[in-house]
């Protein structure tokens, strides 16, 4: 903005009055050019500029500083957060523009500030004049709240550390989705509500309120959470397939894997979140319009760098310190969101309201849920609106969540990957050693290549190896988990059975378009031939090949993989 234009928006009564605020002879006449002439000539002065900033409040001082070390720009909203109000004459600064207050009484801070802007002619002058503005520092409680006073109650409050569920639920998600266990809707690309129900009985510590017989799915916080984040962060593809980055963070547990999907999902993430807060209404209007999710999602992430870890921190103080670091951000450009029922003929409500509930559900549904961020937070009764956010009161950073939030550069789990688990007799039966310690993750780990014999105990299992095998995996990655939860070397049977059965593959091959299946040997042409099974859905076509009518390749599979054998493709 140049100084010219600027004081060319006053009238005359005010230019005079400015006039007055510079001191000095005053100019030689009185039409409205004389008076910004003689306003430029005197504040482009370095010596009288000097002399004019002397003469500031010190809550105008700040003002200005805060201004012309944000490259010029002053932010009301910002400033009003981290100092509690605008010196007096600014109050009206931010008023629209066909908005004019007469009679009002100039200050010599609008001799600096114009519309919420310094002249580009004043800015070169100011560097020796204004120092850096203060630091706003967010601070957090060491110890943990456990109640907060509400209209003259106290109510205890919810506490979840997530930093080992975070990771734990989302292989869990990735697992469930990867057995066809769990499936999203193919309109909503959210749970079913079957899926919500089954997801909820295998994570680490259910979800973050219990749920009632007949509570509504859309009500749980970690299944959304979690279906959404392995969708957007890439970990997930198109029909609820894992990615590549999917498989390696399920097989690997790798933090910079995790890393990297985070990343993608604060950038790229399309989702928008907002669609979460039931009580913000007016979302699917079509003169509604909403500013691109992963600028918001940026924005909150980048001021979370700036958080102390470890700490306590109130979620009001981060909503303020939002406003101060200038991360704030705009979600409705329309006005046409409302929260909870609009008065007849009000379509409109304070955007800093929807704001807030937004950065509430990132917060609480996505860093909560995967582990970044622990939480406190209002039983659902006591909150106001029908949302389940409005209740979160303090986060903390955890070690997991400085790591995705850019803090620190390396990350271990507390929890180690190769704790020893069981131990395998020479009949390939695991007898757990710790049954506390098998958490829903590796129970369904084990349940791809065991079965249950009771009693702790479970008996690896030819058919189900084979079954994973068949749906892409490695044996190389059987042998590896069991070797990282054995205590003690594995049992020289347990290596040569992942050896007999790794020999096996290719010893039936689907042959052709049709179901024709070569034989490796005429000694296995005979042994299906002598199976009582497998001698009702094969017959000797030519040679060592078999042909297989597609009524029977299911029975023909299955009685194979009993026989430790898998028809390759």
């Amino acid at each position: 903005m140049k100084l010219r234009a600027a004081l060319n928006s006053f009238i005359v009564e005010d230019l005079k009055q400015l006039v007055r605020l510079c001191g000095g002879p005053g100019p030689d006449g009185a039409r409205k050019e004389q008076l910004v002439e003689y306003i430029v000539g005197r504040i482009t002065h370095p010596v009288v500029l000097a002399e004019i900033w002397r003469r500031l409040d010190p809550l105008s001082q700040k003002a200005v500083a805060s201004a012309y070390h944000a490259g010029g720009e002053f932010a009301p909203e910002a400033f009003v957060a981290q100092y509690g109000e605008l010196p007096d004459h600014l109050s009206g600064l931010s008023l629209p523009s066909m908005v004019y207050v007469f009679n009002r009484k100039l200050s010599p801070v609008e001799l600096f500030i114009h519309g919420d802007e310094i002249p580009e002619e004043i800015m070169e002058l100011l560097g020796p004049l204004v120092p850096p503005p203060e630091k706003f520092r967010l601070e957090g409680l060491e110890r943990t709240p456990h109640a907060i006073d509400i209209d003259g109650e106290r109510v205890t409050l919810l506490r979840a550390d997530t930093e080992q569920t975070g990771l734990h639920d989302l292989l869990v998600y990735l697992r469930m989705l990867r057995q066809g266990e769990v499936r999203t809707s193919t309109n909503s690309w959210r749970l079913t509500p079957a899926s919500v129900r089954k997801l909820l009985n295998n994570l680490l510590d259910g979800d973050f309120f219990s749920h009632a017989e007949g509570a509504r799915p859309a009500d749980a916080i970690r299944p959304a959470g979690l279906a959404v984040f392995a969708r957007e962060s890439g970990l997930v593809g198109a029909f609820d397939t894992l990615t590549e980055p999917g498989s390696t963070l399920l097989k690997d547990h790798d933090p910079g894997t995790l890393l990297h999907a985070f990343e993608t999902w604060t950038r790229k993430g399309s989702f928008d979140e907002l669609s979460r807060v039931f009580a913000v209404k007016g979302q699917k209007s079509k003169r509604a319009r909403l500013t691109p999710p992963a600028e918001r999602r940026e924005a909150i992430v980048e001021a979370l760098s700036w958080c102390p870890t470890g700490v306590w921190i109130s979620v009001e103080d981060f909503h303020r310190a939002l406003k101060v670091w200038r991360f704030d951000f705009e979600v409705d450009l329309s006005g046409y969101l409302y929260v909870g029922d609009a008065p007849y003929g009000w379509y409109g409500y304070d955007d800093a309201t929807i704001r807030e509930m937004y950065t509430n559900v990132l917060l609480w549904e996505y860093l909560g849920t995967i582990g970044a961020l622990d939480l406190i937070y209002l039983p659902p009764e006591e909150t106001e609106y029908d949302s389940l956010y409005e209740g979160l009161i303090f986060f903390r950073i955890n070690p997991l969540g400085a790591y995705l939030f850019g803090q620190t550069g390396e990350y271990a789990s507390p929890r180690p990957l190769d704790d020893p688990l069981f131990s395998i007799d020479s009949e390939l039966v695991l007898s757990l050693e710790d049954p506390a310690a098998l958490t829903p993750d590796l129970r369904l780990e084990l349940g791809r290549f065991t079965v249950e014999q009771g009693n702790h105990r479970y008996r690896l299992d030819t058919r189900r190896v084979l079954d994973e095998v068949e749906r892409g995996e490695d044996l190389r990655y059987v042998a590896d988990f069991l070797e990282r939860h054995h205590r003690g070397p594995l049992p020289e049977q347990v290596p040569r059975w992942l050896q007999e059965l790794g020999a096996n593959r290719g010893a039936f091959k689907k042959k052709g378009g049709a179901l024709l299946v070569q034989v490796r040997s005429r000694e296995l042409l005979e042994s299906v031939v002598e199976d009582p099974i497998l001698k009702r859905s094969a017959r000797v076509l030519e040679g060592r090949t078999l042909i297989v009518p597609s009524s029977k390749e299911g029975s023909f599979r299955s009685r194979l993989k009993e026989l430790g054998y898998l028809l390759d493709r």
